[in-house]
C-alpha cells in the first residue's frame, strides 16, 4: 500500500507512412482533368490501401499497382474480385467506370496452385499394393509391372 506507483511509458502508434516504411505506395499518374476515384485495395496479406485513380484508369491499372507496391513481378498469381456482392474482376481491360467500381473495393485473392493428379500407392500390410487412384484400391496390371520394374532398377 505505501509502495511508489509504477511509472508507465507508452509509445503512440504512428500510422503514416514515413522514411523506414518497407513499402512505398508506387506512382499513379493522375489526369486532374478527368475525374478522380478512390479505389480501396484489400490486400491478400490483411493490408488496407487507399489509392486514387482516374476513371479511366483500366483494372490492369490496379493490378500493376498492386504488383509494383508488393514487389512482386512474376510472384504469386492473383485475381481481383469486389467485395460484396462477390465479382471476379476478369476483363482487366473494362475502365473503372465500366466496371463501376468508383469509390469500390477491390480484394487481391492469391490463386492456390493446382497440383496435376498424382497416383497414391500405399503398401498395406499383406504386400498387396493399392491405390487411391482406382474405385476399387486396386492397381492395374500394367502399374503394378511399372512399380515392380522401378523396384528392380
Amino acid at each position: 500500500l505505501f509502495s511508489a506507483t509504477p511509472k508507465i511509458i507508452s509509445k503512440v502508434r504512428d500510422n503514416h507512412p514515413g522514411p523506414d516504411d518497407k513499402r512505398h505506395l508506387p506512382l499513379v499518374p493522375l489526369n486532374d482533368l478527368e475525374p478522380i476515384t478512390n479505389v480501396q485495395i484489400w490486400l491478400a496479406d490483411g493490408e488496407r490501401i487507399i489509392q486514387k485513380f482516374n476513371v479511366s484508369h483500366r483494372i490492369s491499372h490496379v493490378r500493376d499497382f498492386i504488383t509494383k507496391y508488393q514487389g512482386s513481378e512474376g510472384g504469386v498469381p492473383f485475381t481481383l474480385t469486389t467485395s460484396l456482392p462477390f465479382r471476379e474482376l476478369q476483363d482487366e481491360t473494362l475502365t473503372l467506370e465500366e466496371a463501376k467500381l468508383q469509390n469500390a473495393v477491390v480484394v487481391q485473392r492469391l490463386r492456390k496452385p493446382t497440383e496435376p493428379f498424382r497416383l497414391l500407392v500405399i503398401k498395406a500390410p499383406d504386400n498387396d499394393y493399392k491405390s487411391a487412384a482406382t474405385p476399387n484400391g486396386q492397381l492395374k496390371n500394367e502399374q503394378k509391372n511399372a512399380i515392380n520394374s522401378t523396384r528392380s532398377n
